[in-house]
């Protein structure tokens, strides 16, 4: 079988690899649709939370069912899935606590285990007894089915920074994730909706999902606090860029939330300030989200089957496996939204 390998930091390669054998607790699945993710380029720039080398990443996954080990009972050849990508080990402390989206003993698909860049690729017992599979409804295509990941995560996002009906939102990011955030806030009612990028071409792409506003200046935030004085209930700051995480916090307004979504790669500063007297005199919450969980991932597909998501707005680039070159450099150039890879 075909596979995109990862044999160093910036350094892809489309080879011929086996194909994984299926042992009795195992399924083998043939990847139709996976999607590349900006923590996809992390990984390609930066080695970030890669194990080894060489190594198939890709994490944002749709395929159906090819052969299934004897021992599994819960799938058949023809079965249609997404996938999430955090596989929890729902033993640890954190898993009890519900976070097994950050599970202490956590094993991700694209990073420690092999991920969608491929024809097939192998459900392990961990991943067909723990992981985050879902079933696609029908009404959905494998392109739309892989952009339950990434929106999971926007959902564990907007809901662990209490997003509901009627509430002002600041979405820092106008990438696909970004176009996430501002279709999302509208089915959950937002109130208003202003967006904020210094990449004019991201504006404009960002433009077909309807926000109320759109900031382009690079220093956002003297702008975006003159469209919204008192400043956002909802802050997300969808960006790996450190500047915008701290002006984040200063847009946020009384009893709000700050989510400081985009992570930072490896090996760069990921210290800000904290303007200790603002925090004390809002009285908001500033935390972080990190990925999802399979009810996220759930919610997300049913968001997608119900036509409540844009797919065909966020989906802007299709590639087949043979190209994967060519699709690395449509996202880091920042050419389009959601670029998906047909293996």
């Amino acid at each position: 079988m075909k596979a995109a390998l990862l044999e160093s930091v910036k350094n892809i390669n489309v080879k011929d690899v086996p194909r994984p054998g299926v042992d009795e607790n195992s399924v083998l699945l043939r990847v139709r649709a996976c999607g590349i993710c900006g923590s996809d380029l992390k990984f390609f720039n930066y080695g970030d939370r890669v194990k080894k080398f060489p190594a198939i990443i890709g994490h944002e996954i749709a395929g159906e069912v090819a052969e299934v080990g004897n021992s599994v009972d819960n799938f058949v050849v023809g079965t249609k899935i997404a996938l999430g990508n955090e596989v929890p080990c729902k033993q640890c402390e954190t898993c009890k606590k519900c976070l097994e989206n950050v599970c202490d003993n956590v094993l991700s698909i694209g990073t420690t285990l092999p991920g969608g860049l491929s024809e097939y690729m192998l459900l392990n017992e961990d991943v067909v007894s723990r992981g985050p599979i879902n079933r696609m409804p029908d009404n959905i295509t494998f392109d739309e089915a892989a952009l339950a990941e990434p929106l999971g995560c926007v959902v564990n996002g907007l809901e662990f920074a209490h997003m509901s009906q009627g509430k002002s939102i600041l979405i820092i990011g106008a990438g696909p994730i970004g176009c996430m955030m501002i279709n999302l806030a509208q089915v959950m009612g937002a109130g208003k909706i202003v967006v904020a990028d210094a990449q004019e071409k991201r504006i404009r792409l960002a433009e077909h999902f309807d926000a109320d506003r759109y900031v382009t200046s690079g220093d956002f935030l003297e702008e975006s606090m003159s469209i919204s004085p008192h400043g956002y209930d909802v802050v997300m700051s969808a960006t790996n860029n450190i500047q915008a995480h701290e002006s984040a916090i200063k847009a946020v307004a009384k009893g709000g939330f700050v989510n400081i979504f985009g992570g930072i790669p490896r090996g760069l500063g990921d210290a800000i300030a904290l303007p200790v007297n603002l925090m004390h005199y809002r009285q908001f919450s500033i935390g972080g989200s990190f990925s999802q969980t399979r009810e996220h991932h759930r919610k997300a597909l049913e968001y997608i089957a119900g036509g409540k998501i844009r797919t065909k707005k966020l989906i802007t680039h299709r590639f087949a496996l043979d190209d994967v070159r060519k699709a690395f450099n449509v996202v880091e150039k920042q050419e389009g939204l959601k670029v998906i890879i047909n293996p």
